[in-house]
């Protein structure tokens, strides 16, 4: 079976930084053999978002930094996620693996995405790709496109994230791994 990836933008900016490193990084999964799909938290229902991670093998997840942490509407995503414990009858992101991709004004920021990595980890049990992709206004031209060397990171991480995904996809321990508690 081949990989699928779902790529998340947690945005109310649509055609902002944060879409442009998330679609060069789905680009990279493409690069890499991967059939992929874009999602919009700010367009797509939640209930469809949740069911796409679930039929994916790896999934994308972008947000701009706000107040030095994701996006309500990644975090609203979060919430309407079950994890297959505690009588919940799904765990869609379970046997997952996810790369992160996150933008800020500044580097002050550029520890935000291990609070996200933390929860996926943690209360998910997700594989997650490291590092995560933080970006700044510094890699975008004044259009809003990724420079150089921004977008050949995010390509790289899109192709390590198939990667990944494939070696868990191989892997029933990983696949079976499930959140403690």
């Amino acid at each position: 079976m081949g990989i699928h990836v779902v790529s998340v933008l947690a945005s109310p900016h649509r055609s902002g930084a944060t879409g442009k490193a998330a679609a060069a990084m789905t680009a990279g999964a493409a690069a890499a053999g991967a059939t992929t799909q874009s999602l919009d938290l700010s367009a797509d229902p939640v209930d469809k978002v949740v069911a796409a991670m679930g039929r994916a093998q790896g999934i994308i997840l972008a947000s701009p930094v706000y107040r030095a942490s994701h996006t309500a509407l990644m975090a609203d995503l979060l919430e309407h996620v079950e994890r297959g414990v505690s009588g919940e009858e799904s765990a869609p992101l379970q046997g997952k693996s996810v790369a992160i991709v996150m933008t800020g004004a500044s580097d002050h920021h550029f520890l935000a995405p291990e609070r996200l990595r933390s929860t996926l980890c943690s209360f998910f049990a997700v594989q997650t790709l490291s590092p995560a992709l933080y970006l700044t206004m510094r890699d975008y031209s004044s259009d809003k496109e990724l420079l150089g060397p921004a977008d050949e990171r995010a390509r790289l991480l899109g192709r390590a994230l198939v990667e990944l995904a494939a070696a868990v996809n191989a892997g029933p321990a990983l696949r079976a791994l499930r959140p403690q508690i």
